[in-house]
């Protein structure tokens, strides 16, 4: 069977959509759940996973290339972050948490990173489908990946752990796969959004709840081997908007980077105040733009009788396409997995069928 063809849902040309009202204001971020993967197992509302900024904390002479030997050694798979592709995770958060009635609530569902891609134009595949009024965007990704550059990886990590203490002393080794993830919930314009992202870690040992107010976003950047912090910009960090517009979706007001020279050592260190760097507004606005007009297409060509749909997502720089993918493609992507329904997993839709708050 032929695949169908693509539609072009939106570009940047466009006149925004009158029920996208703009500017879309990013409304007050909550926390209203969480989650720690240890040990390669989920664990809803826990804090096992969580880290706490180190008070004092100066990493200024850390060697961040310690250890690296040992590390390379580890399987390939090992060496790189595990990457959630599926909304598994945050579909088991979203009915076993305290506050699942809250989440359920949302309009659009989807991780952190995605919403971060497609605000500032990075190439982005989706698999795309749309259940009693939610939109929920998952990752399309065919072919396992591995980053290429363990080093850089490692070194990263390594900065973490070395700012960041738990009170798990077992996880203060460098794993790669222990993490913690916040769900949070806020309005993009008008629209209810609930977004799952990782926390690097948090202020103030030992508060059971933290909050966004809380968090701290741990970044590093090869300096020039200078002692005095550089100053913060697009000269220092050519990628600052892509480290500003996710630690704004989360609600993050604290970016802490490490500069090592070219030998790993950390030289020089700086706290940024996300609000200082206000991200483009029309980025914000893409994104609003693109969810509407997501959601609406979506809506408008669901069947009736409750079948399930995957619409595949070519999400680019200044447009959106758009296709239906037919049954032998969705049987394809989930084959191997799970039973599911479009790309909700059937246990999920049988829990989400009987909550009546649903939709």
């Amino acid at each position: 069977m032929a695949p169908s063809r693509k539609m072009r849902i939106i570009n940047t040309s466009d006149l925004p959509s009158p029920r996208c009202p703009l500017p879309a204001l990013l409304g007050p971020a909550k926390q209203s759940a969480c989650f720690s993967i240890c040990n390669q197992r989920l664990e809803v509302d826990s804090n096992t996973a969580l880290r706490y900024l180190l008070d004092p904390f100066n990493p200024v002479d850390a060697d961040l290339r310690s250890g690296l030997n040992t590390f390379l050694q580890l399987p390939r798979e090992d060496r790189t972050f595990q990457r959630a592709r599926r909304l598994d995770n945050v579909f088991e958060l979203c009915l076993a948490s305290a506050n699942s009635e809250e989440l359920l609530a949302a309009e659009v569902v989807t991780w952190r990173g995605i919403l971060t891609k497609i605000m500032v134009g990075k190439k982005l595949d989706l698999n795309v489908s749309y259940y009693r009024g939610v939109l929920y965007l998952e990752e399309n990704c065919p072919r396992v990946s591995f980053d290429p550059d363990s080093v850089g990886t490692y070194m990263g990590h390594r900065f973490e752990t070395i700012c960041s203490t738990s009170h798990h002393p077992e996880m203060d080794n460098v794993d790669l796969h222990t993490l913690w993830n916040t769900a949070i919930s806020r309005t993009l314009g008008s629209l209810k959004i609930l977004l799952v992202g990782e926390v690097d870690c948090v202020k103030r040992p030992g508060i059971p709840k933290p909050r966004p107010e809380h968090y701290v976003e741990l970044k590093t950047r090869k300096g020039d081997g200078q002692r005095v912090p550089p100053v913060i910009c697009r000269s220092t960090i050519p990628n600052l908007p892509r480290w500003i517009i996710p630690s704004r979706l989360l609600g993050t007001p604290e970016i802490f980077v490490g500069f090592p020279d070219f030998t790993g050592v950390v030289r020089s260190c700086a706290t940024v105040r996300v609000e200082t760097l206000n991200p483009a507004q029309d980025q914000i606005d893409w994104g609003a733009r693109v969810l509407h007009s997501l959601r609406e297409y979506c809506a408008s060509s669901t069947l009736a009788g409750g079948f399930i749909q995957v619409w595949r997502v070519e999400a680019r720089k200044g447009f959106v396409d758009v296709r239906k993918l037919s049954v032998w493609e969705v049987a394809r992507l989930n084959e191997g997995g799970v039973p599911r329904h479009g790309i909700i997993p059937v246990s999920c839709m049988e829990a989400l069928e009987s909550r009546g708050s649903v939709g």
